[in-house]
C-alpha cells in the first residue's frame, strides 16, 4: 500500500512539474522523443518520458521501450508509466518482459500496472509466471486479488 501511494504522489507530483516545464521549454513532441535517445541526463529523460505519457504520444513507443532496459531505475520506472499512459498494445511485450525479469520490485510493479491499463490479454500468461516467481509482496497481493477478480471473487 505504501509503494502503491509513494508511486501515485510521484505520477500526481510529476503532472504538475511537466506543465511547468512545457510552459518554459516549448518542445515539440519531436524533440522530446529526440530526448529519449540523445540525452544522457537523467532528469531530461525523465521530463521526456513524462511529457510524452500525459501527451499520449504513439510515436514514442520505441524509445520507451528501450528505455525499460536501462541502467537506471528511476528511467525504466517512467518508461513503464508512460508506456501504460499510452496504452499501446505493441509494448506489452516489454513491459510483460520487465515484470517477468527486472531485478528492481518497483520497475516491475509499474510495468504490470502498466500492462493493467492497457488490458491486453497477452499479459495473463505474463501475471501466472510472475505469481510463481515473485517475490516482492505487494505484487504478489496485487496478483492474488487480480486472480480473486477474474474468479468472481
Amino acid at each position: 500500500m505504501k509503494r502503491t501511494l509513494c508511486i501515485m504522489l510521484l505520477i500526481l507530483t510529476s503532472g504538475a512539474f511537466i506543465y511547468a516545464q512545457e510552459a518554459k521549454s516549448g518542445k515539440t513532441a519531436r524533440e522530446y522523443i529526440t530526448d529519449l535517445s540523445s540525452s544522457g541526463d537523467e532528469n531530461t529523460i525523465i521530463q521526456a518520458e513524462r511529457w510524452l505519457g500525459e501527451k499520449k504520444v504513439k510515436d514514442a513507443v520505441p524509445g520507451l521501450i528501450n528505455l525499460l532496459s536501462d541502467k537506471r531505475e528511476t528511467v525504466r520506472i517512467e518508461a513503464a508509466v508512460a508506456l501504460g499512459l499510452i496504452g499501446e498494445e505493441s509494448s506489452v511485450d516489454a513491459l510483460d518482459s520487465a515484470l517477468l525479469n527486472d531485478e528492481s520490485p518497483q520497475v516491475r510493479y509499474a510495468a504490470m500496472l502498466a500492462t493493467m491499463r492497457i488490458g491486453s490479454k497477452k499479459s495473463i500468461e505474463a501475471y501466472k509466471q510472475s505469481k510463481e516467481k515473485e517475490t516482492d509482496p505487494f505484487i504478489k497481493d496485487l496478483l492474488a486479488k487480480m486472480e480473486d477478480k477474474l474468479k468472481g471473487k
